[in-house]
């Protein structure tokens, strides 16, 4: 029977070319997304600032809690944001162990026309390689040497933004480095700009050749005896990488996040598609096999038949899949990069497994898709699958109910469980809600075309007459080839309709309700830097006609959800003068008790007032912080705490206010405006009203919002493109004797065409139809959660997208509906009847 099988797939291999590019794609994409994905893990790679030390010390940068005791002991870690500083005191005993030691501080600063938001002690060019552009080493205070590329020279003047204010000083010199950039400056400089945190202690040893191995573990075994009962990092080999300034960390999380969900989608569609496409091969196929059960074959042996072949197919598809797939992964991989979303260089490196596993996956689907249809086509009757050639009856089995309805009733809870979640989960189940709508109308197709058929057939009979009706009575005859046709459209404007306005929707609503929190009419915004330095805060606020000048800088906490870390958003403020400047909802207490270096203000429904909680900053250190002060968990607000401004300096590797907000004196003048931009200029700073600052945030996000939308759903909705060309070109093929049943009964070329045309225009419809309402029902579940955690609500949907995404499937079903159809008309009608199925 396997040789049959393949036999038969060499036989036809014209109408299994429809499955087998469905299932190549379907691989590609999979392989593509999966490669670019594996390519997040282990990417960190050696380490780049810390090159040449063998041991590096630092602070800790994770945070752990342990829960249960026993077996059922748990314990949970994650890395923090930052690292806590290294104590002063240990540098005199490193010292004394006999290797050279270099004490790196990195200070908060920005240099315009130079890379990098760091500066460092001269020593810590020692500890990467470096090659001179130009100049000098920095001789004195006032000296900085930067890194290329840059447009700086030696001599240049530049202005530095710290902590501690702007700082001028003159470009000593130039590096090369395969480090990150960062800025340099004599020792003394750097400690004092840094507040005097210790980023890290490196030593190497003293030994040099055939010894250096032997020296410098005999250091690390000195080191970490002298660090023994320490909360501290002793560092070496790739793990100094651990240690070192990494921008990229973060981004590369995003990358992962970003991949993962593209993957889910990805797979979604592959077997989405893939499935239908093999079914819907098999099932036009039913006159073959009643003639083969006819002449003897028995249901077994057309089972193995079809699935011999789905197997042939499944092996060479999805091999040219994975050859796709690794061509187009590193280009992927690229453009994420180039739009923010990934690292620097970042691409897809060449792995195996992932090409294995989308090989087996598509197989897999493969022989699913034909198993499932064959089982149906191999139950019937031989003299019943010939009658049943040309109308399609009991195309809804037991299993296609089961799962449209599941699906669908799926989707109920996971809305209703949305209403109940935080902002973030809320926003996570924007997709599986979609796809469990697409999946479970998609299933019911061949029920719910039927009446809509029947709804839309009269308008399109009064508008095209005979030939209206007779592409209505076909669409609705042909119900398997209808419902394969719809589902790619259906998958294609759903899914993509309803996810970007779930994430518009919530992204816009978050948005609106932060707004709607801010009462100050001006901020001061960073003109590109890391932040604002307390003395331009203070120089601004002793601007005459400024009221206030509260700033706040934005961070991370970790607090225990379950006996596991989780990241909350944090802000230090100053509690008491917060209100002036913005309008809280608090339910219980004052934030005039947000002061000293103990105290909090959290969202109601995780603690109570007074209660006193465990908290890790951002620099991984924990703290026991009293509530004194409790506001409604609403949306911009959720998973969001509220830090006293006096705890910020001691955790936090850059002091620096994320945004300045002011209120303004009734009677001030244009003058004041202009006295608190020069104050601002002066410390890197740039005023803009309230309005305009959260207009550039929000078309910010909606411009991140866009990209990601791009990179989640553009090879997706490509491949569902594909898909709906290749099923219409498959069901057209199918149709030959059809079609000269038509000429021979006295329709002309161009009526078939035009009832083809009509009939596919209906079927997109039907498809547009069924998306809109899985838009609908996102829509009205995302009302529904955010109605009572949002303080203002948008319904966003994007109509322009939509509508285009609409026009293009159905312009495609059109092209792909009448191509075929053309070239098999140009037969004469005899011919045409006697062409084979």
């Amino acid at each position: 029977m396997i040789a049959l099988a393949w036999h038969t797939a060499r036989a036809r291999a014209g109408s299994l070319a429809g499955s087998f590019v469905a299932l190549a794609l379907g691989v590609a994409l999979l392989s593509s997304v999966i490669l670019a994905l594996a390519s997040t893990v282990g990417a960190g790679g050696p380490p780049r600032w810390f090159t040449t030390p063998g041991v590096v010390v630092s602070g800790p940068d994770s945070v752990t809690i342990t829960s249960g005791a026993g077996d059922d002991k748990e314990t949970n870690t994650v890395r923090t944001e930052g690292s806590r500083a290294v104590p002063g005191s240990l540098v005199p005993r490193l010292s004394a162990l006999g290797a050279d030691v270099v004490v790196d501080y990195a200070a908060p600063a920005q240099v315009a026309g130079a890379g990098g938001d760091t500066l460092h002690p001269w020593a810590a060019a020692s500890l990467h390689r470096y090659t001179w552009v130009s100049g000098a080493p920095p001789r004195g205070p006032g000296q900085l040497v930067v890194t290329a590329p840059t447009s700086l020279r030696p001599g240049d003047q530049v202005t530095a933004q710290t902590a501690a204010g702007p700082r001028g000083f003159t470009v000593s010199g130039v590096i090369r480095t395969t480090a990150q950039p960062a800025s340099y400056a004599a020792g003394p400089v750097a400690a004092r700009l840094a507040g005097g945190r210790i980023d890290a202690i490196a030593l190497t040893s003293h030994e040099r050749g055939d010894h250096f191995a032997a020296s410098s573990g005999a250091l690390l075994a000195r080191v970490t005896a002298l660090t023994r009962g320490q909360d501290l990092r002793v560092l070496t080999g790739d793990h100094r990488r651990d240690a070192e300034p990494d921008p990229d960390a973060d981004l590369l999380s995003v990358t992962a996040a970003l991949l993962g969900t593209t993957a889910g989608l990805a797979g979604f569609v592959s077997v989405f598609v893939v499935a239908g496409t093999f079914a819907y091969a098999v099932a036009v196929r039913r006159r073959e096999f009643g003639l083969l059960r006819a002449a003897g074959a028995r249901a077994l042996q057309v089972r193995r038949l079809v699935l011999g072949e789905a197997l042939a197919v499944g092996v060479i598809a999805s091999l040219a899949g994975d050859a796709l797939g690794a061509i187009i992964a590193a280009p992927g991989a690229r453009w994420l990069a180039s739009v923010g979303f990934a690292p620097p260089g970042f691409t897809a490196r060449f792995t195996l497994w992932p090409l294995a596993a989308a090989f087996g996956a598509g197989l897999l689907i493969a022989l699913a898709g034909a198993w499932l249809a064959s089982r149906r086509a191999a139950r019937v009757r031989p003299a019943e699958a010939l009658r049943e050639a040309a109308v399609d009856r009991r195309v809804m089995p037991v299993t296609r109910w089961l799962i449209g309805l599941a699906a669908l009733g799926g989707s109920v809870p996971l809305m209703a469980v949305s209403g109940h979640s935080h902002s973030a989960d809320t926003a996570a189940l924007f997709l599986p809600v979609s796809i469990l709508l697409t999946l479970g109308f998609a299933m019911l197709t061949p029920v719910l075309a039927s009446p809509l058929i029947r709804l839309i057939a009269p308008a399109l009979s009064a508008l095209a007459g005979a030939t209206g009706m007779l592409a209505a009575r076909s669409a609705a005859t042909g119900v398997r080839r209808t419902a394969a046709t719809v589902a790619p459209i259906l998958l294609t404007v759903g899914i993509a309709g309803s996810l970007m306005a779930g994430v518009f929707t919530f992204g816009q609503t978050q948005q609106a309700a932060a707004a709607s929190r801010i009462t100050a009419s001006t901020m001061v915004a960073p003109g590109g830097g890391p932040g604002l330095a307390d003395a331009t805060v203070a120089a601004i606020g002793k601007v005459p006609g400024v009221s206030a000048a509260v700033p706040v800088t934005d961070t991370t906490v970790y607090v225990d959800s379950g006996g596991s870390p989780e990241d909350w958003a944090g802000q230090y403020v100053p509690g008491p003068a917060l209100p002036s400047v913005k309008k809280l909802p608090l339910v219980a207490g004052s934030l005039a008790a947000l002061t000293g270096t103990g105290t909090v203000a959290v969202p109601a429904g995780s603690w109570r007032l007074g209660q006193v909680i465990p908290v890790w900053l951002a620099d991984s250190a924990p703290v026991s912080l009293r509530v004194v002060a409790v506001y409604a968990d609403q949306l911009d607000l959720d998973q969001t705490m509220l830090l006293p401004w006096a705890l910020r300096d001691a955790h936090s590797s850059a002091p620096l206010a994320s945004a300045v907000y002011l209120r303004l004196s009734p009677g001030a003048g244009p003058g004041t405006g202009q006295a608190v931009s020069a104050a601002a200029a002066a410390g890197g700073g740039t005023v803009i009203k309230a309005s305009g600052y959260l207009s550039a945030t929000g078309a910010q996000q909606d411009r991140l919002n866009k990209l990601a939308l791009i990179a989640i759903l553009g090879m997706a909705l490509a491949y569902t493109g594909i898909a709906i060309a290749n099923t219409l070109v498959m069901a057209n093929a199918a149709r030959k004797q059809e079609f000269a049943a038509l000429r021979l009964s006295g329709a002309t070329a161009g009526q078939v065409l035009r009832m083809i045309a009509l009939e596919a225009a209906l079927i997109s419809v039907l498809g547009i139809a069924l998306a809109a309402a899985v838009i609908a029902a996102v829509t009205g579940g995302l009302r529904g959660a955010l109605a009572s955690s949002a303080p203002v609500l948008h319904i966003v949907i994007p109509w322009e997208p939509v509508i285009l995404i609409a026009l293009g499937c159905l312009l495609t079903a059109l092209l792909a509906s009448l191509a075929p159809a053309a070239v098999s008309l140009r037969l004469q009608p005899v011919e045409l009847a006697r062409a084979p199925e």
